[in-house]
């Protein structure tokens, strides 16, 4: 019985979460390979565009749910109320961190993680949670068609995912720490959609550890 459907999932049409996880593989390879080949400058650029348009184009055709992805039914229910105390939690947590952080660099003279070699913009982690989210959402849709609701199909689908976003992460030309950083990002993400399943808590706590881990120092002037 697995099989036929497996095999279902797997051809070439647009109504199937299979097709558009294996589209975003075989994409992500190729554009990976062609950008570093012959455009290394646009590689950003082409990665950005990829994690939002296989989603986008998933949804419009019917191929992915948005329920599942975190895009709809978003109420005010006990999930998303514990959503918020936990985002709101965890980046208060971080800002004091930081502001410790900065203080002690401030009173040492020393200013470190100021001049990061890279790192993403506001849209390109905004469009990086999204395909995150798609990842989680088609996998779930995946699972559901022959895992038992009592196996948790919601569960499995996000570490799933986490799990095959992690080469990616890992394969982008940037520091080490800025990848651990990301990895970060990405667990604590997970866990917060495997409470809400919310793409826009996720977003929101996405762009919160960024911004707050990534706050430039200025650099000190006339310093001996």
């Amino acid at each position: 019985m697995v099989g036929p459907w497996l095999l279902g999932q797997l051809t070439w049409s647009p109504t199937g979460a299979g097709f558009w996880l294996a589209l975003s593989f075989l994409l992500s390879g190729t554009a990976t390979l062609v950008t570093r080949l012959y455009a290394p400058k646009l590689e950003r650029l082409v990665r950005v565009v990829r994690w939002v348009q296989i989603p986008y184009f998933g949804l419009i055709l019917g191929g992915i749910s948005p329920r599942l992805m975190g895009l709809s039914v978003i109420g005010w229910d006990s999930r998303n109320i514990m959503g918020v105390v936990v985002l709101s939690g965890l980046l208060v947590l971080l800002v004091l961190i930081r502001i410790g952080l900065h203080t002690e660099n401030s009173q040492s003279g020393a200013f470190t993680l100021t001049g990061r070699s890279w790192s993403p913009s506001l849209i390109e982690s905004c469009a990086q949670e999204f395909h995150w989210c798609f990842l989680r959402g088609a996998v779930w849709d995946f699972l559901l068609s022959f895992m038992s609701t009592s196996l948790s199909p919601h569960y499995w689908a996000v570490w799933i995912g986490a799990a095959i976003s992690l080469p990616g992460i890992y394969i982008q030309p940037i520091p080490l720490s800025d990848r651990l950083l990301t990895t970060v990002v990405l667990l604590t993400t997970s866990s917060l959609f495997l409470i809400t399943q919310n793409f826009w808590l996720c977003c929101l706590l996405h762009l919160g550890i960024r911004v707050i881990l990534l706050w430039s120092q200025p650099s000190r002037q006339g310093a001996v």
